[in-house]
């Protein structure tokens, strides 16, 4: 606590300093940036209470090299274990300190998800960082416009689009540490009402061993990764009213697996497929948007553990295959009532089902299971309206609700209430109340596991805060306050008389946090950028409290320097704070893992408009941590490449 109180003090100290001077023109974030994922509606940041941050493409530029987990992981509030482990290793989205599965996930207005996952949570390692155009991240309850799994936020993904121009191709190449080979090329562009684009990405990897060596010596072999990704975009501009857009994702990698926690295996190894594809009908005419979104998503993993290799004596074979299927469908649209008014209103279906079928041979006989897709099946129908008012006066509101009919569970409801206040163009007072719930997954429901009774999880998110920029716009702060209480938590639980293990529905969860983003522009030469978060919370079962943040860090600190040395050359170095945090219930070691920090340095040099160079090191001072106890983190690593558009 006092290292988050000394952050927050001298960054707070040095933006009062920089408030009053004239910078020149460098612009940090914006009030007026234009935002959607909000109200599914576009809005001005300024026009809404939300707490969104936007990546952009500048920013996604100087991360060139890296993954999207470790791009969010520079982001205040998110801690993703796995993403600073070798590649392909499973992803946990941990947002201001909700469990992994609570950030819902969007791609171009498409909401995703893997039913083949005991937690229903799509797998990032799926879309490279080069196919993507911007983020936006929204905070809080947000299951009102969003639905499922809204609870902590949701990441909208916008994925690079046609151009206007009739061709405009890109390409990329780098090439660093453990054999790493990342290559892309694409294009897109316009010809007459016919509008492209095509992304491919080639990404392999050596490696590094995936389980950590305590001992030494014992020969870990390095778990590698190679995968291939393409993304699709056809778009027909019917006419100045009506446009028509196909457009598909597929992904494939296949990765090595060690067998847990300090255990190494030669030969487990996993793949995965993914893929999405849908339509997009959208009409707009005076003041009435209408959208028409059809979609469908198909997972394919397997495990495959063979017996040329044996790292545990309970099993010498086994094989898992897990499909996960969505089907969603969604029309929605915005009417302008007034001038100042508007109604977002929208119905939602979604189809969920997997197969899945398991075996294992070891010393004590063949074990196997299996959950068939026409039995483990969910359907969803969600109808959602919010009332949206943009005052001339500076006063902005939303209020809106959303009811939803479960296949299994029955029905459940949320609401948001969003006023927000800018007292001038520099300042900027809100606060959102608003509820949000997830749906139990189908491994939850149908697996040997599973429980048919469990309830939805509930929550209610109170946020409040504001929003500073200098009339310069060289100098911007955000401070947000948030609790959040959840009822009927799914938790998985082992009774300790007869060892029966099974999902339930525990009492209730409440944390809360704070956050502090900052952006201060010292003329065009140099922009300090931070972050500084910190969450807390408690479970509670049977009126029993406890501490169950686990693998989730209470402070976290994310701190950088853009240093324009000219027009065309950058250097940014940063640095990466991780306070202590609880193992996990199942982890070996300590109970509380210690903090750590990591520094990185992006340089990147234009040698023309559309030619850039980059040189990215990461944990320059060589720091062995570890994110999951027993799994080993990169130390020092680096990536060198080049990008290129034309």
């Amino acid at each position: 606590m006092k290292k988050m109180f000394f952050i927050v003090a001298a960054t707070i100290t040095g933006s009062t300093q920089l408030w009053a001077q004239t910078a020149d023109s460098t612009k940090t974030k914006q009030l007026d940036a234009v935002v959607v994922t909000a109200t599914k509606a576009d809005l001005k940041q300024s026009q809404t209470g939300k707490v969104i941050t936007v990546i952009d493409q500048a920013t996604i530029r100087n991360n060139a090299g890296r993954s999207v987990s470790e791009l969010l992981n520079s982001q205040a509030g998110f801690f993703i274990n796995g993403a600073n482990n070798t590649p392909g290793t499973n992803l946990d989205l941990y947002f201001r300190g909700a469990s992994n599965g609570n950030m819902l996930i969007v791609i171009d207005g498409v909401p995703v998800f893997d039913p083949s996952q005991p937690n229903n949570t799509f797998d990032l390692n799926n879309i490279p960082l080069d196919q993507i155009e911007k983020i936006e991240i929204l905070k809080g309850g947000q299951s009102t416009i969003w639905g499922s799994d809204a609870v902590a936020g949701v990441i909208q993904i916008f994925l690079k689009k046609d151009n206007k121009k009739p061709l405009v191709a890109n390409g990329s190449l780098a090439y660093g540490s453990y054999n790493t080979w990342k290559a892309g090329v694409g294009f897109g562009g316009r010809s007459g009402k016919l509008g492209y684009n095509v992304q491919y990405n080639y990404n392999s990897s050596d490696g590094i061993t995936s389980a950590h060596d305590s001992v030494g010596g014992k020969g870990f072999d390095k778990d590698g990764f190679r995968q291939n990704s393409v993304i699709a975009d056809l778009t027909y501009y019917a006419s100045d009213r009506l446009t028509v857009r196909a457009f598909g994702n597929f992904s494939k990698y296949h990765n090595d697996v060690d067998e847990g926690a300090f255990t190494d295996d030669k030969d487990y190894t996993a793949k995965n497929a993914n893929e999405v594809g849908g339509l997009n009908l959208r009409y707009h005419y005076k003041g009435v948007v209408l959208n028409f979104l059809g979609s469908y998503q198909h997972v394919d993993r397997s495990f495959v553990d063979d017996s040329t290799d044996i790292s545990s004596p309970y099993s010498n074979y086994s094989r898992g295959k897990y499909i996960g299927n969505t089907t969603t469908v969604e029309g929605y649209g915005t009417f302008r009532i007034a001038d100042n008014v508007q109604l977002v209103g929208g119905i939602q279906y979604i189809h969920q089902n997997t197969d899945q079928s398991y075996l294992s041979i070891g010393m004590y006989g063949p074990y196997s299971s299996d959950l068939s897709k026409d039995s483990a099946e969910i359907r969803q129908v969600s109808a959602y309206a919010s009332l949206l008012y943009t005052g001339t006066n500076g006063f902005n509101l939303e209020a809106g609700g959303r009811y939803n009919n479960h296949s299994i569970y029955g029905n459940n409801a949320t609401y948001t209430f969003n006023p927000s206040y800018n007292i001038n163009q520099q300042l900027k007072l809100f606060l959102n109340i608003s509820s949000a719930y997830k749906i139990p997954s189908l491994y939850q429901l149908y697996s040997e596991y599973g429980n048919k009774k469990l309830n939805p999880e509930n929550s209610t998110t109170y946020e409040f805060g504001l929003q500073i920029q200098n009339e310069k716009k060289s100098a911007y702060i955000r401070l947000v306050g948030f609790k959040r209480d959840i009822k009927n938590l799914i938790i998985f639980y082992s009774d300790p008389v007869t060892y029966a293990s099974y999902y339930i529905n525990r009492d209730k969860q409440n944390d809360y946090g704070v956050e502090l983003e900052s952006e201060l522009a010292f003329g065009k030469k140099l922009k300090w950028t931070n972050n500084v978060g910190y969450v807390d919370g408690k479970g509670t079962q049977d009126d029993v409290k406890i501490s169950n943040l686990y693998r989730r860090p209470k402070f976290t600190w994310n701190s950088s320097l853009n240093i324009n040395l000219s027009e065309k050359f950058v250097v940014i170095p940063s640095v990466r704070v991780i306070g202590s945090r609880l193992k996990g219930p199942y982890d070996i070691g300590p109970e509380k893992q210690p903090s750590y920090y990591t520094l990185d340095c992006f340089a990147a040099y234009d040698c023309k408009k559309d030619i850039r160079l980059f040189l990215d090191l990461r944990n320059i001072t060589n720091q062995e941590y570890f994110d999951i106890v027993g799994y080993d983190s990169k130390q020092f690593n680096l990536m060198a490449g080049i990008n290129f558009k034309f």
